[in-house]
């Protein structure tokens, strides 16, 4: 047991929180993330539309669950890293479903988007142009002394 005890110290705080999170499912994620909202588990539990029975039966049934609310309190970032990984599959069905929308636009809007992120965007040229689109000018200034102090300079001309 003690070994196993420092062994957990050994961990970063991400590391512990990342194998904690490995062990939950994305309704117990979502418990971890309110439950750094409110107060008590029963609020936590609400908010997100499930009984605070269940939060006490994963409790019991050895759902790592206050591990992750201490560990998220100190690294949130791990949390949200781990709920864009599980869900980046469902959202990218969600974009490529509006290839087969009814209006031409979002159609276009799709296609141009997924194909921008394989292929990248095309070069665009881009064209400077001085003042009311003339030529632009460059002013080259050289000082006469490069050694000088600027202060000599100026009590000079003054």
């Amino acid at each position: 047991m003690q070994m196993e005890e420092q062994a957990r110290e050994e961990k970063s705080t991400s590391e512990q929180l990342q194998e904690a999170l490995g062990r939950l499912t994305s309704d117990q994620i979502r418990f971890v993330v309110a439950r750094q909202e409110f107060p008590t588990d029963m609020e936590a539990a609400q908010s997100i539309g499930i009984k605070a029975n269940t939060v006490y039966k994963w409790r019991h049934g050895g759902v790592p669950i206050d591990d992750a609310v201490h560990l998220m309190a100190a690294d949130g970032v791990i949390v949200a890293m781990e709920l864009r990984r599980r869900n980046l599959a469902k959202a990218m069905a969600v974009k490529v479903a509006g290839l087969d929308s009814t209006k031409e636009v979002t159609r276009q809007n799709v296609a141009t988007e997924i194909i921008e992120w394989e292929m990248g965007k095309p070069m665009q040229k881009q064209e400077i142009t001085g003042a009311a689109g003339g030529d632009l000018v460059f002013r080259v200034v050289y000082e006469d002394e490069p050694d000088s102090d600027p202060d000599d300079n100026a009590e000079a001309a003054a």
